[in-house]
């Protein structure tokens, strides 16, 4: 259990940065091609959700975020995210 909060946690994370990256607060390619990669990967081994299929656009339209693209889609991705640690944070359960 404490994997899938881990991984919420770096999906915030991703989320958070690509949101940083669509406004030209940072411009990191390097942290920001592990974070698409991070995202593409994670697809790839979980890939029979479908939440991993949203894992693999947002991967995708990282990518396409750090060349330039910039529309509202990167909101849409970054709530995805958070929504996604929220439900890891619920699947631990109680105590």
């Amino acid at each position: 259990m404490i994997l899938f909060i881990f991984l919420g946690f770096i999906d915030v994370l991703a989320g958070a940065f690509m949101i940083a990256t669509h406004l030209n607060f940072l411009n990191e390619l390097k942290i920001a091609l592990i974070f698409a990669f991070y995202l593409i990967m994670k697809a790839v081994i979980f890939r029979k959700s479908f939440l991993s299929i949203l894992d693999l656009l947002a991967g995708i339209y990282f990518l396409l975020v750090m060349a330039g693209v910039r529309t509202f889609l990167v909101y849409v991705f970054a709530l995805i995210m958070i929504y996604k640690f929220v439900v890891s944070l619920m699947m631990r359960g109680p105590g």
